[in-house]
């Protein structure tokens, strides 16, 4: 039972990793300095209907491949223990069944 308890604790840790940055990647931090320099305070002030592309602001793909290491051990615990757990159901289904049916054979040792 305590093992369960220490594998649900780690699993959970593990998906709140995964939606919580530590810190902004070195990317983001870059792409945000050259946009901001590259725009003028008038540019700023328009709507944002009056610029040219939005997409163009925006940071590279790069920034948005990037995945936290929570983000593989909770899809990870989350496809692996649960499995797990119905891989040792079967075993102890199929367990139960071979037992009952020694016994009502009547076979002995």
């Amino acid at each position: 039972m305590k093992t369960f308890q220490l594998v649900t604790l780690f699993a959970l840790v593990a998906a709140s990793m995964a939606f919580a940055p530590n810190s902004a990647p070195q990317v983001a931090k870059t792409a945000f300095k050259g946009a901001a320099a590259a725009f003028p305070v008038a540019a700023l002030s328009a709507p944002a209907f009056a610029m040219d592309s939005i997409v163009d602001t925006l940071p590279s793909t790069a920034l948005s491949m990037e995945v936290q290491f929570g983000a593989y051990l909770a899809v990870l615990l989350g496809t692996f223990l649960p499995c797990l757990f119905l891989i040792n159901l079967f075993i102890s289904t199929e367990t139960r069944k071979a037992g009952a049916e020694d016994a009502l054979a009547g076979d002995d040792f």
